[in-house]
């Protein structure tokens, strides 16, 4: 009776533990998705050249172009007032003057264009520049002045792999376009600037990246403005 007795007990515990093992489990799935447009509406706020990380506001108007492959920013080039010498001359303009938006900090950078690129089609693109010759409001013409852009220097937030993979490094802006810069397909996208120097200066230096080269013979009015018309023409890569 006392070996039935504790057999009995042992069947019980044997019974609990395996009742308690037999758990159920249940399973779900759902699904989670996301769709992108181009940003055709949408505008970039100009960015530090020397460091894209932060966004700055012009002392030049900003006048940027429309859709989701756009121009955001292009500097002003001014050589000031110079006088009149009569031997071949080079000049060069100050920097260009930015605040840090975060905090007011005046910044003296290199020109620069600045390029999105958000239609989300990641095809490349095309920036190229031309101008018109230097001219008075009334026609007269600095004959045989020729304006250089050279140190091209691009950067962005993104990682360099997707840097465009063809600059030129130096122009002599002309009346037909000339490629600045290219992307290829994959390259690119999101905000690039292209600035004429890689580094910043200050309020009292001059860019030696951009040239304006007079020869001594050009006729050069006194108290007269000379203004070329400089065109930058962004397109979407064939």
């Amino acid at each position: 009776m006392m070996k039935t007795g504790k057999g009995f007990s042992l069947l019980i515990v044997l019974g609990i533990t395996i009742f308690l093992g037999a758990q159920a489990t249940y399973a779900a799935v759902s699904d989670s998705s996301v769709q992108f447009t181009a940003d055709v509406d949408g505008t970039t706020p100009p960015v530090n050249p020397t460091n894209p990380g932060e966004e700055v506001t012009p002392t030049d108007p900003v006048t940027p172009t429309t859709g989701a492959l756009r121009i955001d920013f292009v500097s002003r080039i001014s050589f000031g007032k110079q006088k009149i010498f009569g031997k071949d001359m080079e000049y060069h303009p100050p920097f260009s003057t930015v605040k840090r938006t975060s905090d007011g900090t005046t910044l003296y950078v290199p020109q620069f264009v600045q390029v999105t690129d958000n239609t989300g089609l990641n095809a490349g693109w095309n920036l190229e520049v031309s101008g018109t010759p230097f001219k008075t409001i009334s026609g007269a013409e600095l004959k045989g002045a020729d304006l250089t852009l050279s140190g091209t220097t691009l950067r962005s937030k993104l990682d360099s792999k997707y840097t465009p993979s063809k600059v030129t490094s130096s122009l002599t802006v002309g009346s037909s376009p000339q490629l600045l810069v290219a992307a290829a397909a994959g390259e690119g996208m999101s905000v690039w600037t292209a600035a004429f120097g890689d580094a910043a200066g200050s309020a009292d230096a001059q860019n030696t990246k951009i040239t304006l080269r007079v020869p001594a013979e050009t006729v050069k009015l006194a108290d007269e403005t000379y203004t070329s018309t400089l065109t930058w023409t962004l397109s979407s890569a064939p």
